[in-house]
């Protein structure tokens, strides 16, 4: 449920008036759970089992499970699976504010930019691959309040939950994968929470569809809207969707990605998308577990 005032002119909301209530979850006895599985079982399942028990009573799912994102304007609801790792993402981009952009040194010529196509009676277009259960999309969605997000998730229950999330806000909601070029995936599962699945290619027409940015650039952008940011967070594979057909990169004026090296040794998984990158003129910041790759050319032009 979403309850959004009228903000006439209003194309920027600071994410730093976002604030999250009603947010309750015991993360102390998970943490315990989880260490306690991890020493003596040399299990790394990061959900905690005791407190999905616990919330099939009646009374415990009243105080957990439910949130709401509450702003100068705005109050909107959002619902999440208690005991697992949808915890983990909604204090990292609500407490930790892990997207924001005003965290970096450019927001005073983003936002002019921003204002100067919002003057012209355009909007951006914002894609958020990897949207899990809509905590990043509507982050974006509330942030920008004149954008259209696109948010990709293939997981059935992540896709679930991610379209009531979303419900009242400017989010369109895609159940596939993002790619490089129209093919169908299967889910894969290797056990690491709800926010780990992974996909790999499939012959079977059962298989979910994919999408590639250069179509929806070409669907979505025009004189009414400009491609702005991609949010990119796939698990891995960042490496098939780098490899070619990369035309969208230079029209973006940001890209987020979380790359995955980390999690797949030795398969270099991040190498296409550096070499993408490296051969355009786009600035490379870090902050967190994240890369900003930043156009620097399209916010020099208002």
């Amino acid at each position: 449920m979403s309850t959004i005032g009228p903000q006439p002119g209003n194309y920027f909301v600071d994410c730093a008036t976002m604030s999250a209530s009603n947010l309750i979850e015991p993360t102390f006895l998970c943490r315990l759970e989880r260490k306690f599985r991890r020493i003596t079982l040399g299990q790394r399942d990061p959900d905690c089992f005791i407190l999905q028990r616990l919330y099939g009573f009646p009374f415990v799912q009243k105080l957990v499970g439910r949130f709401t994102i509450e702003a100068p304007g705005i109050n909107h609801s959002l619902n999440f699976r208690p005991g697992t790792t949808d915890i983990d993402v909604i204090r990292y981009v609500f407490k930790e504010q892990a997207f924001s952009l005003t965290r970096l040194r450019r927001w005073p010529e983003i936002r002019a930019f921003l204002e100067a196509q919002h003057n012209r009676g355009r909007r951006p277009l914002i894609v958020d691959a990897g949207a899990h259960i809509g905590i990043s999309a509507v982050f974006f969605a509330l942030m920008f309040p004149t954008a259209l997000v696109i948010a990709i998730e293939p997981e059935g229950s992540n896709f679930g939950l991610l379209s009531k999330n979303i419900e009242g806000l400017n989010v369109r909601c895609l159940q596939a994968a993002l790619s490089s070029e129209a093919h169908r995936v299967r889910v894969l599962d290797p056990g690491e929470g709800h926010w780990g699945f992974r996909t790999e290619r499939t012959d079977f027409e059962t298989g979910l569809p994919c999408v590639a940015l250069n179509s929806l650039y070409r669907e979505y952008c025009g004189s009414q809207a400009f491609p702005f940011l991609v949010k990119i967070n796939i698990e891995g594979a960042e490496e098939e969707l780098f490899r070619q057909n990369t035309d969208w990169v230079q029209n973006t004026g940001i890209i987020i990605i979380e790359l995955h090296d980390k999690i797949l040794p030795r398969k270099a998984v991040s190498r296409p998308f550096l070499r993408c990158v490296s051969a355009l003129d786009r600035d490379f910041v870090y902050a967190g577990f994240n890369v900003f790759s930043i156009d620097n050319t399209i916010f020099a032009t208002t």
